[in-house]
């Protein structure tokens, strides 16, 4: 996934930051302590463009729903049934899952969920947004909902998961892998920034790469 650029220009705006608000939902995945980003940096600009994009998005996919006259929209419906059925980490599990199947890895920009199934392809963003989403239209709280922005120690990159709030732990849905596995088993990941519908923080703990 080619964000480096972004996470360098996140370091530069490190001045900018601010404390997050301590409130009752869960803290940010991955234990560590995280400060709100200014609206001015970059990444948060582009996640704010990216959320009012999903919105219209949702509202087309709503309206398509109810007409059934859109292309892709059947399917769609069809497959967040199937994972409807179940529940819990089975219904994370399976929507993990779906996802992984339904993209191939390419490279890709920072795109909506329709979009990218449109395309059939993307990187780890792509998978990942389309995860957060699906999320949402499953009845998922989005307190309980995050995409995080890791390293990979392992691979040497940066990666982007997302985490979901489950029975008092985060578990990770990761287009790496079929398998659910909770924040505290990733060794291998150091997070970086987590988005979600309140805006961007970046981490405390985040070591950064000029």
């Amino acid at each position: 996934m080619k964000i480096a650029l972004f996470v360098t220009v996140i370091a530069m705006m490190a001045k900018l930051v601010v404390p997050v608000t301590a409130d009752d939902r869960p803290s940010d995945p991955f234990g560590s302590y995280t400060t709100e980003l200014n609206k001015e940096a970059p990444i948060a600009m582009i996640w704010d463009s990216l959320r009012d994009k999903m919105l219209i998005e949702k509202g087309y996919f709503h309206k398509c729903e109810q007409t059934k006259d859109c292309p892709l929209i059947p399917e769609l419906v069809h497959a967040l049934e199937e994972i409807r059925q179940y529940h819990g980490r089975a219904l994370l599990g399976h929507l993990n899952l779906s996802v992984n199947l339904m993209l191939e890895p390419a490279p890709a920009d920072w795109t909506t969920p329709l979009a990218a199934i449109t395309m059939k392809h993307g990187d780890c963003k792509s998978y990942s947004i389309t995860k957060y989403a699906g999320a949402q239209e499953l009845g998922v709280s989005a307190d309980g909902l995050r995409l995080v922005i890791v390293h990979n120690r392992r691979l040497g990159e940066d990666h982007m998961v997302v985490a979901v709030y489950q029975d008092g732990e985060w578990l990770i849905l990761d287009n790496l892998t079929n398998f659910l596995v909770p924040d505290s088993e990733k060794k291998d990941y150091e997070p970086l920034v987590v988005l979600d519908y309140k805006g961007a923080r970046r981490y405390l703990s985040a070591f950064w790469f000029e």
